[in-house]
């Protein structure tokens, strides 16, 4: 019994590192760790209980057929129903987009973590077992799960989503599916690991998308932000030549702000996490590609708006500006990427009802 306690302990905290992991992803609403630990907990019991009582009716084979159409629809099934029989437990902050992901794979966590601990009790070197566990069925229950978790959001938040709900619950099974399936048949074995990386990329691309989506972004204003120097002469202004910058820190990010003109200036660096923040699903390469061929011009990136210091790897640009151009330009990103089959798929799970 004491080697069952341990087990327990050693895989649910390792299996937690991943959750802390993705909590420590989301920039802008963290969720409570209280909430997340007893969701993990009561939501991976009842998932289970759920799979148990359903697997007393169907009897999954090792196979890949069955991977998809009874293992991966009984347990993501199961992972579903949870949400709607727990809500109540984390309503109240369940409160935007990213939130969706984050309590899913709290419940998906629990779920694992009892899986694991039954394969391990029996397993002659458990702990190698639950290492290895953690490496792909941890990661890879939690990645099944994600669009479910961002069409429940939606259903409960923003409007009946029964169609995103479906999908969401299609993709999950195929995922769920062909991760187990690949490592039934010995056929397809040599592939797996590709199928894995491939649910992991979805997972974090998803993300990126709800973040961009995510109404919880602070303002980009002087009054959101922390002075911490005043009359720096660090740099002088690409703009007015004006030598004296207060230093000012949002969410981390450095930002100058020049006495004389008020316009804002970052280091390259610091601008890219802006755009991490405000624009997650710009593409960052072409953006700068572009930038640099109009050193210290007034660039048409920013509609003649903002300069840019090649030389000094700076950018000069009026802070009110700079936060319309960055909302605007979100807006813009995520119209284009919807274009494409991904941003199609996830389009249809349920974020064509939400409005930037």
């Amino acid at each position: 019994m004491y080697n069952v306690f341990v087990l327990a302990a050693v895989a649910y905290l390792v299996g937690f590192a991943f959750l802390w992991f993705i909590r420590h992803l989301d920039k802008y609403d963290k969720e409570p760790y209280t909430k997340l630990i007893l969701l993990s907990i009561f939501g991976g019991l009842t998932a289970v209980i759920v799979t148990w009582l359903l697997y007393l009716k169907i009897h999954p084979q090792k196979s890949l057929w069955d991977a998809i159409f009874k293992i991966g629809t009984v347990e993501e099934f199961s992972k579903l129903i949870t949400l709607f029989i727990l809500y109540k437990l984390f309503a109240k902050d369940f409160d935007e987009i990213v939130d969706g992901i984050i309590y899913v794979a709290a419940i998906s966590l629990g779920f694992s973590v009892i899986e694991n601990i039954f394969y391990a009790v029996y397993a002659p070197d458990p702990y190698i077992l639950l290492f290895k566990r953690f490496m792909f069925a941890t990661i890879g229950h939690i990645s099944f799960s994600v669009y479910m978790g961002i069409a429940f959001y939606i259903h409960k938040k923003v409007r009946r989503n029964y169609a995103g709900l479906l999908l969401a619950y299609v993709l999950a099974v195929l995922g769920h599916g062909l991760y187990d399936g690949f490592i039934f048949d010995q056929h397809l074995t040599v592939f797996f690991i590709f199928i894995y990386l491939a649910l992991l990329i979805f997972q974090f691309r998803l993300l990126k998308v709800a973040y961009a989506y995510s109404k919880m972004k602070k303002s980009l204003s002087w009054n959101n932000m922390k002075l911490i120097k005043s009359n720096q002469m660090i740099w002088d202004c690409c703009r007015c030549s004006g030598q004296n910058n207060r230093l000012f820190l949002f969410q981390n990010i450095k930002i100058y702000q020049c006495e004389h003109c008020q316009h804002a200036i970052l280091k390259e660096k610091d601008f890219k996490k802006i755009l991490q923040y405000f624009r997650p699903k710009m593409s960052q390469k072409k953006f700068f590609k572009d930038l640099k061929t109009a050193n210290l011009q007034p660039s048409d990136i920013f509609d003649n708006t903002g300069l840019y210091n090649q030389t000094k790897q700076r950018i000069n640009i009026p802070l009110p500006y700079l936060e319309q151009w960055l909302k605007s330009g979100n807006r813009q990103d995520l119209a284009l990427y919807h274009r494409h089959l991904e941003g199609w798929l996830f389009k249809h799970l349920g974020f064509k009802y939400l409005i930037l």
